[in-house]
């Protein structure tokens, strides 16, 4: 039997049903017993619909079947009438999908690709795989009693919520352990509020992990300099990866100016792996600094409003810059880091090569305390506060205040970056 396929634009209500999942537009393969079903909303109810399955599995011949049942419901007030009627008409309760269908739902809507346009979401990749990831693992612990191509969304209640709690409290740590149990929330919350699923939220009530004070791990002089040496050495660049004991050569050329930018600059992974030589502005008085597009904030406030924060160019910085290339490459469109990657080469990629490089050189040198590429912000962000105390905000965070005519600052974005080039000095 051929597979039923719904145009571009099906007419209102009409789904693919299919008599083994029990639900509608499944994507599955039981095409011998899949039929066109139709549900017409109730007026005057929240959820309720009506619904038939139709005979035909013509789709023209299909929308004149809902057609002719929309106006036998509206004719007799949504009543049933007729024992042909009777037999064909269910009353449900608001949308019913298998737990996977719930997922695949989920996925679109995070994808942006939802019917409404007050509804699309504008979240990062990595968010999105990260909310999906949750539901996944949700997904395989239930497998292990249940069929979770037939299991409904509507039946997850407290014992496959305590099964995965209790998965998830061996897999976490606290602090990730309470973002999956927010997210898996959101999860059923999407399905009540824009799914019309009639149902409680499973995960509406749970105990979250208490976060312990997380330790500030500022890298000391003495083992950024060991790191950057443990790149030099040869012997040093091989990893042999778990599992089948893979080999991997964890050199980049560009991983010791990427550790030093990253000291230097303070910023988030993709703002210092993006930089660009014409992102360095001058202040009235000659003061060089990086402005840079604040992504974090313009991601949290879903704006098209440039926000920027301000990275004073002290004397260390500048150093590094000319090294570079600042005198031949300033103003110009180039990358500061890794300016010869190729076009098709992502962000991400080197920020990850970065991220594990630098924890792979952390060890090749000796260092058994868990310092990380991250940790050197915190680095930054100390020795910073150690000049700027209250200002530090103002170099670290954001301001809608932005460069204006000719650069001009605001005063206090300008004093503090004046400021910072002068006093601060990375180590001391």
């Amino acid at each position: 039997m051929n597979k039923l396929v719904l145009p571009k634009n099906p007419y209102r209500g009409i789904k693919v049903f299919c008599r083994v999942c029990n639900a509608d537009n499944t994507g599955c393969k039981h095409y011998e017993s899949q039929v066109f079903r139709v549900r017409v909303h109730v007026p005057g109810s929240k959820n309720t619909v009506k619904t038939k399955k139709l005979e035909s599995l013509q789709y023209a011949d299909a929308v004149a079947e809902a057609i002719a049942f929309e106006k036998t419901l509206n004719a007799t007030e949504f009543t049933t009438v007729g024992k042909i009627v009777e037999n064909n008409i269910n009353e449900d309760q608001g949308n019913d999908y298998s737990l996977i269908d719930s997922i695949i739902k989920y996925s679109q809507f995070l994808n942006g690709n939802s019917e409404y346009a007050h509804l699309k979401k504008n979240i990062t990749k990595g968010h999105k795989d990260e909310l999906l990831r949750y539901c996944r693992y949700f997904l395989k612990n239930i497998k292990k009693t249940k069929d979770v191509k037939t299991f409904r969304v509507k039946n997850v209640g407290r014992k496959e919520v305590s099964s995965f709690y209790l998965w998830a409290e061996k897999h976490y740590n606290e602090k990730t352990f309470n973002k999956c149990m927010i997210g898996m929330k959101g999860f059923f919350a999407f399905l009540i509020d824009e799914e019309d699923i009639d149902m409680k939220n499973p995960f509406r009530k749970y105990t979250a992990k208490q976060i312990p004070h997380s330790e500030i791990n500022a890298v000391t002089k003495e083992e950024f300099e060991a790191i950057i040496k443990a790149v030099d050495d040869n012997s040093a660049r091989i990893a042999v990866l778990g599992g089948k004991g893979e080999h991997k050569n964890m050199f980049r050329s560009y991983l010791k100016d990427g550790f030093k930018l990253f000291l230097l600059v303070g910023g988030r992974r993709e703002e210092v792996v993006d930089l660009r030589w014409n992102n360095i502005f001058l202040s009235p008085n000659g003061t060089k600094f990086f402005r840079i597009k604040n992504l974090k904030v313009i991601r949290a406030k879903k704006t098209a409003e440039e926000i920027y924060k301000y990275t004073p160019i002290n004397s260390d910085l500048f150093e590094l810059l000319l090294e570079l290339g600042y005198n031949e490459k300033r103003g110009s469109k180039d990358y500061v880091l890794f300016p010869e990657r190729k076009i098709e080469m992502k962000s991400l990629t080197i920020c990850n090569d970065l991220s594990k490089g630098f924890t792979h050189y952390r060890k090749a040198a000796g260092i058994e305390r868990e310092i990380r590429l991250g940790d050197l912000r915190k680095t930054y962000l100390t020795w910073v506060n150690q000049v700027m105390n209250q200002d530090t905000k103002i170099l670290s965070s954001h301001s809608t205040d932005g460069v204006l005519q000719e650069y001009y600052l605001d005063p206090t974005i300008l004093n503090a970056i004046e400021k910072g080039a002068l006093e601060i000095k990375i180590f001391g």
